[in-house]
């Protein structure tokens, strides 16, 4: 872990291949020009790292770490270049934009395989709600991504870069203006960064219910978009396109049986209520192509969409 003595060190290592950092290891990756910059901060008991370098490998050493220490989770927030995280025999891949989130009590080792640019947030469990490594719970404020509170220690996990998320972006401003920044500010970013991300993974895996009522209404209110698809609905709503399509199996209509149905009972409304052009009405609905619009009013109706209007003027 990057934790160290109060107020903020700069370390320069211009030409050292091999260095050894308050309880860490890194050895650089690359032949030429080297430089390593980090800045350690102590924020109470929140201990930040910022950290610029050439390619590298990182150890834990995890024998220099008082137990006070290690009871921590950290957030890594590589902002640029990629980090392979790799803890109890398994590596997980993170690329710029993304925060890995793991147990910093169990040994971890980190791959910079090319220039990056991270910063590195350690909160202890006791403040993010966790009772600890190995207590086989950790109550919190939501369960992390396998069940745990936010100050869980399981696996590693990653909350990607494309996740919308205000914990994020407060994280994100207290490490821009490091010098000013709060312990409160920094710990009541990383829980409600957590508490999003669990909140994201409950729906994804337990509440298909909620989820199908959510994306109904999505669904009519975006009716008029002719870039709504299942891929789109996916990302809105922070879960795979394998959860959506499983949360309508035990429904009475597909997921596109509802955007094709939802869209022709739209269109009924203006046939009947206005004088707009078929072509107007399909692109009113979200279709961009008249003739596909046609094609999908006669499947549902048996009949063109100018022939029914004409029957029930």
């Amino acid at each position: 872990m990057l934790v160290g003595t109060s107020g903020e060190a700069i370390v320069e290592l211009p030409a050292n291949p091999s260095c050894v950092l308050v309880q860490m290891q890194a050895t650089t990756l690359s032949e030429t020009a080297v430089y390593r910059r980090m800045r350690r901060h102590s924020l109470g008991d929140v201990a930040v790292a910022q950290i610029a370098s050439v390619p590298q490998d990182v150890v834990a050493l995890l024998d220099e770490v008082p137990p006070t220490a290690l009871e921590s989770t950290q957030l890594q927030l590589v902002h640029s270049g990629s980090l392979i995280l790799e803890q109890d025999g398994e590596q997980t891949l993170y690329s710029a934009g993304d925060i890995a989130v793991y147990d910093a009590s169990r040994p971890f080792a980190f791959r910079y395989p090319e220039e990056f640019r991270t910063s590195i947030v350690q909160v202890p469990l006791r403040i993010l709600g966790g009772s600890g490594p190995g207590s086989g719970s950790a109550p919190g404020p939501g369960p992390g991504p396998d069940g745990a509170g936010v100050g869980w220690s399981g696996r590693p996990y990653a909350i990607r870069g494309g996740t919308a998320s205000i914990g994020r972006r407060l994280l994100g401003d207290e490490l821009r203006t490091i010098s000013t920044a709060s312990s409160a500010r920094v710990i009541e970013a990383a829980r409600l960064l957590l508490a999003e991300h669990a909140t994201l993974r409950r729906v994804d895996r337990v509440l298909p219910g909620h989820l199908v009522a959510a994306v109904r209404e999505h669904v009519r209110l975006h009716l008029a978009d002719p870039h709504l698809s299942a891929a789109t609905i996916a990302a809105r709503f922070h879960v795979s396109l394998r959860s959506l399509f499983a949360a309508f199996e035990h429904e009475d209509e597909s997921l596109g049986a509802l955007v094709r149905r939802e869209r022709i009972a739209a269109a009924r409304h203006l046939l009947l209520g206005t004088d707009l052009g078929v072509a107007d009405i399909a692109s009113s609905v979200g279709y961009t192509d008249t003739t596909a619009f046609i094609r999908a009013w006669r499947a549902a109706t048996g009949s063109t969409p100018g022939r029914w209007r004409r029957h029930r003027g």
